[in-house]
């Protein structure tokens, strides 16, 4: 069964842009760190945890 052209265009274009849209989020995560100079993953100060343990 042979895909007609327009239908295969139609279909590249389609993921093109679910992969963009996928992606979009992770890019402005990285452009805003960039811009602002903010490693978040580098803060040394766990959380301390509201549960206190039996002792």
């Amino acid at each position: 069964m042979k895909i007609e052209e327009a239908v295969k265009k139609r279909i590249i274009k389609n993921v093109i842009l679910s992969l963009f849209i996928y992606a979009l989020p992770i890019l402005l995560m990285f452009l805003t760190f960039y811009f602002t100079g903010q490693r978040p993953w580098l803060k040394k100060n766990p959380k301390t945890s509201l549960i206190s343990t039996p002792q």
